[in-house]
């Protein structure tokens, strides 16, 4: 093999990026997600209490139908669509009730259509968020994950990666990542075709992923190069899901196409220094299994730099 070429992870880092991955929207967002139902609730139940004082305290001569929708548009976006329904019917009779104790005198029937129409008025918003909620989810989806293989991006794996590293820092356990190749992949594509390529990427990433635990993650980062994540994960037990993997994706391709695997894995006992790091040595070990005659999986930790 001549000089090593760029990996595509190398190369999408070197691009210019134009905004963070992650933003003070992104990372509200996500600590939000994570917590469960009842403390959502709860939130939304302040957040109704909060505008119904500040309503009654205000009287009638300051608007504050706008706020009501906010315990709706909350619990409807991050607990589910009947929990916002029923905040619909919460936030409704709420106002209805601080009408007639401070707000001009209606009949009957006038507090009573006013409750409907706006208890109406909360449930059409509540379905527009849902409805934009399914949309922000589809393409958040979409957004990350890769759209031949169908398993994770590159994004995709940098957040999780981040996420791992954190989760090793807290617990100071160990963290193995594995850069993939596949061996022969252009002579594919030159004899059979670029569809029988993408048959090929498909049917790899369909053998990876099916080796792999709930919290693993394999991800392709470009070309005919993939990510495997292992948290939790020391070097003996990296050995064994790899060894696993490549198996996997023997039985998969045996009979059909001629190709095989190169896998570096490095074992991170510490945290990297960064997530660019972590893939470079791990892309390195891969590039010198290439160098010595492809296929197999090469391993080593770090720091130490033990290798196997």
């Amino acid at each position: 093999m001549g000089a090593k070429q760029y990996s595509p992870w190398e190369r999408s880092a070197a691009a210019p990026q134009t905004t963070p991955i992650y933003s003070a929207f992104d990372v509200a967002f996500s600590t939000l997600e994570r917590r469960s139902e009842w403390q959502l609730v709860l939130i939304a139940l302040l957040m109704l209490g909060s505008v119904g004082l500040a309503d009654y305290f205000t009287g009638a001569q300051l608007a504050f139908s706008i706020f009501y929708l906010a315990p709706v548009i909350f619990v409807g976006w991050f607990v589910s669509g009947r929990m916002g329904m029923l905040f619909a019917v919460l936030a409704a009779i709420t106002w209805a009730y601080l009408d007639i104790v401070s707000g001009p005198h209606f009949s009957a029937f006038a507090h009573s259509w006013n409750t409907g129409v706006r208890f109406a008025f909360f449930v059409i918003v509540l379905l527009l968020t849902m409805y934009s909620k399914h949309a922000h989810d589809r393409e958040r989806a979409t957004a990350r994950t890769d759209s031949l293989t169908e398993v994770a991006n590159a994004r995709a794996f940098e957040e999780r990666a981040t996420l791992a590293l954190a989760g090793q820092r807290r617990s100071g356990q160990p963290i193995t990542l594995a850069y993939i190749d596949l061996d022969r992949f252009k002579r594919i594509n030159d004899t059979y075709g670029h569809s029988t390529g993408d048959e090929v990427l498909k049917a790899v990433a369909d053998a990876i992923a099916a080796r792999l635990r709930a919290t693993d993650l394999v991800a392709r980062l470009g070309g005919d190069e993939f990510a495997v994540l292992l948290p939790d994960t020391d070097l003996a037990a990296a050995r064994r899901v790899l060894e696993d993997v490549d198996d996997g994706v023997r039985r998969a391709v045996d009979g059909r196409w001629p190709v095989g695997l190169t896998v570096g894995a490095v074992t991170f006992t510490e945290p990297p220094v960064s997530i660019d790091d972590m893939v470079r040595r791990a892309d390195d070990l891969m590039f010198q299994g290439k160098r010595a005659g492809r296929g197999g999986v090469r391993q080593a930790s770090w720091p130490g730099g033990n290798e196997e």
